[in-house]
């Protein structure tokens, strides 16, 4: 479907006349050329017919295609499904899709997700930051520095590498990217992209035992995640709160809190996530009966 055809679709589907859309933004025989393909509006003007329609940019692009997704968010939808599961498998053939279209494309996103794609893989397997991780990871750290300024695709990538670098990296990084976030409030993936950075850095945290900040980081996650009615994550955020309060000796509470959530998990079938919190347990040698 081309540009006008789009217009003219949404315009049609919402009931809309022409001089109702057009009123105020252009005249209505220009509205009338630009549904026809005769006449391209500015920028500003284009944002402000979207708005008239109720219509974000992401979902025209949506409409505009056909309905059909682009590959580029596809593929970056399925490496986030098959982290939060811990799916190795589903990683790995993501990670040589990723190569191919790399190689064909020469698009830095799919480096960037093939990257990420073998660094997941490699910290999956042992679940503790490996020299092969933090390597994997060093040209997406260069790109990010290299930045004046982050924007969602950015905030993404850091999100996606926090667990292979050290802490100091990842202090140094979220104050740029935390400040950055207040920008994009007002967009959906901000909301799961804050929460997710928080829940991140908690991770890190207790990688490294800084259990402190663990738990301050985690009670964040928390927070962000009941802001957001985000339940797997803040199943996540109330697990790692739970093991840093045991280990600073805060809150016998936190055993029961820890039975309850690998329980949900449990019921709710997510098998490789019960096989994640079970090795951290056993890593920082709790013991919880379930």
């Amino acid at each position: 479907m081309n540009f006008g055809a789009t217009i003219k679709k949404i315009r049609t589907d919402k009931n809309l006349t022409q001089k109702e859309l057009s009123d105020g933004i252009l005249t209505r025989s220009h509205l009338s050329q630009i549904e026809t393909n005769n006449y391209f509006p500015s920028y500003d003007k284009f944002f402000l017919l979207l708005d008239r329609l109720n219509v974000v940019f992401e979902e025209f692009l949506f409409i505009q295609n056909d309905q059909k997704i682009q590959f580029k968010q596809q593929i970056r939808s399925k490496i986030s499904e098959a982290a939060n599961l811990n799916d190795i498998e589903k990683l790995k053939n993501l990670a040589i899709t990723a190569q191919d279209l790399h190689t064909k494309t020469e698009d830095i996103t799919y480096y960037h997700y093939m990257l990420i794609c073998k660094a997941l893989i490699s910290y999956n397997i042992t679940h503790t930051v490996t020299e092969e991780m933090i390597q994997l990871v060093n040209p997406i750290k260069e790109y990010l520095f290299k930045m004046d300024n982050w924007y969602l695709y950015e905030l993404k990538l850091f999100n996606n590498i926090i667990y292979s670098l050290t802490v100091e990296e990842a202090l140094l990084f979220s104050r740029t990217s935390l400040k950055r976030l207040d920008n994009f409030q007002y967009f959906m993936e901000f909301q799961h992209t804050e929460q997710h950075i928080y829940l991140n850095l908690s991770t890190l945290c207790m990688e490294y035992e800084d259990f402190e900040a663990a738990k301050n980081f985690a009670e964040t996650a928390i927070e962000k995640a009941k802001k957001y009615t985000l339940v797997y994550e803040k199943v996540c955020s109330e697990l790692n709160h739970a093991i840093a309060c045991i280990k600073l000796g805060l809150d016998l509470q936190s055993y029961e809190t820890i039975r309850k959530n690998m329980l949900v998990i449990n019921y709710l079938d997510f098998d490789s996530l019960h096989a994640h919190f079970s090795k951290l347990l056993a890593k920082f040698q709790i013991e919880v009966e379930i």
